[in-house]
């Protein structure tokens, strides 16, 4: 029976789903064990060495935590009328009129080369090939990639039945277009220019990382003055023992951190006009972060 041109077409996901979820944990407990580790150690090259680590593991988190919530809302939507790519921030409408030909890659006759970074569950990113042109990758697994050609470039995608949507490309070329898709194409960089555009966004983003650079510089002019400091009380009240001044650097630290979950949370909730708010809350919440570790600076000393 052939397949249903209505349903979307999926990517393999299992393997990419694993990978993403597992390199997401290691990196986040690798940052966090990097961070308890630096705040019980005396000051010295190892601190520094420990709070770089703990922030080059945290950077790459939103992008994991990106391709795999991309990853496990992908699909491939074939209609009477065009074809719907759905991969995360990226969309892709394409009337059937434009599509020239579908060919399953291990039919090209050639090895096709791959996106130069990639990993299981995200085959993605663009490469000119001679023989083909501009080809962009919209892929999950090497095993099954189909290539969609249109005028200006060549989809390379991975739907888990290739036969299935070989099969159902065939019945609704067959069929032909009433009404074509009107083309569409949405980017991510698109995506971020629009956040950008709007002001409050923009005011928002701005002071929080504007905050965040000022409490780095406090904190690099008070630690030379001071001789030690206490970094909070403990339940009666009474501050903590006083530790090296130069612990104050891992209030920056945190606040970076904070600055990056509360940026990339924002991008996920402003994608919906009901979440926006949400969304305007964690931007708050990244101005709000460093100037309130301002103030515990400026009060410590």
């Amino acid at each position: 029976m052939p397949a249903s041109t209505s349903s979307p077409f999926l990517p393999p996901r299992r393997r990419g789903m694993i990978f993403h979820g597992l390199a997401g944990l290691m990196l986040f407990l690798g940052s966090a064990v990097c961070m308890a580790t630096a705040i019980q150690q005396q000051v010295g090259g190892v601190f520094v060495l420990l709070l770089l680590l703990s922030m080059a593991l945290f950077a790459p988190l939103p992008v994991v935590f990106y391709r795999g919530y991309a990853l496990m809302n992908a699909s491939y939507t074939l209609e009477r009328d065009g074809f719907r790519i759905r991969w995360g921030l990226r969309a892709e409408d394409i009337p059937l009129t434009e599509i020239e030909w579908v060919r399953p890659a291990a039919e090209l006759g050639f090895r096709l080369p791959l996106p130069l970074f990639n990993w299981p569950g995200a085959i993605l990113g663009g490469r000119s090939l001679p023989e083909l042109g501009l080809v962009e990758f919209l892929a999950s697994e090497t095993a099954n990639l189909l290539l969609v050609a249109t005028p200006d470039k060549v989809f390379v995608i991975s739907p888990q039945d290739v036969r299935g949507f070989v099969q159902a490309f065939q019945n609704v070329f067959e069929m032909g277009s009433l009404t074509p898709l009107k083309p569409y194409s949405a980017r991510p960089a698109a995506f971020a220019r629009r956040v950008w555009d709007e002001r409050p966004a923009r005011m928002f983003l701005m002071a929080g990382l504007f905050l965040t650079l000022a409490l780095l510089v406090l904190v690099s002019l008070v630690i030379p003055g001071q001789t030690g400091v206490s970094l909070g009380f403990d339940p009666t009240g009474r501050p903590f023992p006083q530790v090296p001044p130069e612990q104050l650097l891992l209030l920056p630290v945190l606040a970076i951190f904070a600055f990056m979950a509360n940026l990339a949370g924002g991008l996920f909730f402003y994608r919906r006009d009901e979440d926006r708010p949400v969304a305007f809350v964690l931007w708050i919440t990244s101005a709000f972060t460093p100037l309130l570790f301002i103030i515990a600076v400026i009060l410590l000393v």
